[in-house]
């Protein structure tokens, strides 16, 4: 349910004084903000205003949908990530402060997440309860009713000193206007907006009685993080300048026993959440409940259960699989973990490959073609390497990089890879979702060069945007190209020339997390994903019903 409520912002003006103009101030202040630094001192009348933190619905959820930490590469130099405080996102780096001991950020766009300290030469900083960042400015706060901005660049700092019996621990920035601030004061259970470019402020006296955890604002939304004797929540609200509407709310499901501390949002929508807890403290979260629906095309077949084979124990977070010429299966995992399994999937051989040019201890591989001599394993940034069984393991003999880029000049990443054994040929669809990211099918020869390169397109009537859909696996099999989509749970069916000729319905209580595809015998078999913890999804053979 969607609550809407209007607010009038209450300006408080701010006035400014001198730094040695305020002798209680100085002594207020003294030992804590440094010399020769500007002071804003407003003498304020507060007129409170009430916003509600709406609590979610029930079935209103996000859930886990990857352990960030624990796929953290530390160079030999670096410490290990075990005190978080506070995290914030400046895409590509997510910046992580542990008060007292570190600051620094994890590199998302290397080919490993990377970890690498980042020192703040402030001591003041260095103790923050929360801290942002915009470009070469770190704005915190640290209990106290001071809000601190510091510049990097040559380490000078400026204080607002707001209301005396404020205590805020939590600060959101705007990325685009940083001088747009949230801050949560605990002591009075209130939210402050405050522009700092004017000098004006408005309060707003929380109504719930929930303890906040962590603020963030990205466009135009802010998203808080609050709690109820350990029921996480997350709330967001359309916040321009001081008008706040609520947009929606969501339960935190799957983390019990997790206290969370903060929380900050991805560019493609889901959030950052940081624990305190010695490992396993940041992970991504998503509405999951965004993956299903109809989608912008009518569906024109269904699938239907035929069997379900469970999987080994052993197997954790399959991407990808491949059925052999003799019957047998080959599944490869998240992990660049290769199982042989027989015609029952059950367990024969597991194998671990090593890649030249990545380290995949991050869950990089996403798909695997071959047989039981060789077979290509292709990690989501588009390198595919080609490993020849020696004896009992198996040894990287060749590595390929699909050299096909995007509008913006980036490699595209792929989380699938079809195979047309009789011609040699391979087919991938990148796994990007955004309505106007145009998709393709990209043919490769044997060598992984492009032989061309076919907008992906539909003769019919769309509700929407036919972008929206995602490749999480793909398959070749009698002339078509078969695309899983975790968007919306369906199966395109594409002709080699990128047209979508069929759209195939998934039930998502079936498998909930798509992530390949294969056919054999007339019957779809579909491996499923999962988070740490939960059990392994079992293989799941359909057979196709036409509407």
């Amino acid at each position: 349910m969607k609550f809407s409520k209007s607010i009038t912002a209450i300006s408080i003006a701010l006035m400014l004084s001198a730094c040695g103009s305020d002798n209680d101030l100085q002594q207020k202040l003294k030992g804590t903000i440094p010399k020769n630094t500007d002071i804003v001192s407003p003498i304020v009348q507060p007129q409170l205003r009430e916003l509600k933190l709406e609590v979610p619905e029930q079935d209103d959820v996000m859930v886990e949908d990857f352990p960030i930490a624990q796929y953290v590469t530390y160079p030999d130099d670096q410490q290990h990530i075990d005190a978080i405080s506070s995290i914030d996102v400046n895409w590509p780096k997510i910046n992580v402060h542990q008060a007292g001991k570190e600051y620094g950020y994890i590199d998302v766009d290397a080919s490993e997440l990377f970890y690498y300290a980042s020192p703040l030469n402030s001591s003041i900083a260095n103790a923050a309860t929360d801290l942002e960042r915009h470009d070469d400015f770190v704005w915190f706060v640290t209990g106290s009713s001071t809000l601190h901005r510091l510049n990097l660049a040559d380490n000078i700092s400026h204080h607002w000193l707001l209301i005396d019996s404020d205590e805020f621990t939590e600060v959101a920035i705007d990325e685009s206007n940083p001088n747009y601030v949230w801050m949560y004061d605990q002591s009075q259970h209130a939210l402050t907006y405050f522009n700092a470019s004017t000098d004006v402020a408005t309060k707003f006296t929380l109504l719930g009685e929930f303890t906040i955890a962590g603020l963030t604002l990205a466009d135009d939304q802010l998203i808080v993080l609050a709690h109820d004797h350990g029921d996480y929540m997350v709330m967001a609200y359309q916040a321009q300048g001081a008008e706040v509407e609520h947009i929606a709310s969501w339960h935190l499901a799957g983390f019990e026993g997790k206290e969370f501390n903060d929380i900050a949002l991805a560019p493609d929508g889901r959030v950052v959440l940081s624990t305190p807890d010695v490992e396993n403290n940041i992970y991504l979260a998503a509405d999951k409940s965004e993956l299903i629906g109809d989608g912008p095309i009518e569906d024109t077949a269904t699938l239907e259960v035929v069997q379900r084979y469970e999987l080994d124990e052993a197997i954790a977070q399959p991407s990808g699989i491949w059925p052999n010429q003799d019957q047998s299966w080959t599944l490869i995992t998240d992990q660049a973990e290769v199982f042989h399994l027989d015609s029952d999937f059950k367990l024969l051989e597991r194998h671990e490959i090593d890649f030249d040019s990545v380290n995949c201890n991050q869950g990089c591989t996403e798909a695997i073609v071959g047989d039981d001599n060789v077979f290509f394993a292709l990690a989501d940034g588009g390198l595919v390497g080609q490993f020849n069984r020696v004896g009992e393991h198996y040894i990287l003999h060749q590595e390929f990089q699909i050299e096909v880029t995007d509008e913006k000049g980036a490699l595209y990443s792929y989380s699938g890879l079809g195979h047309d054994a009789t011609s040699g040929d391979f087919y991938v669809v990148p796994d990007q979702n955004g309505e106007e990211q145009a998709d393709i099918l990209i043919v490769l020869d044997g060598e992984f060069n492009v032989k061309a390169k076919h907008p992906i397109t539909y003769s019919g009537d769309t509700q929407g945007s036919i972008y929206q859909f995602d490749a999480q696996g793909v398959h070749f099999s009698n002339g078509f190209v078969y695309v899983v989509s975790e968007q919306f749970t369906k199966v395109l069916k594409l002709n080699l020339e990128g047209e979508i000729v069929a759209v195939i319905d998934l039930n998502e209580e079936d498998v909930m997390e798509p992530s390949d595809i294969a056919i054999r015998d007339g019957h779809v078999y579909i491996v499923g994903d999962h988070e740490n913890g939960d059990p392994v999804p079992p293989i799941t053979a359909f057979k196709v019903e036409e509407e």
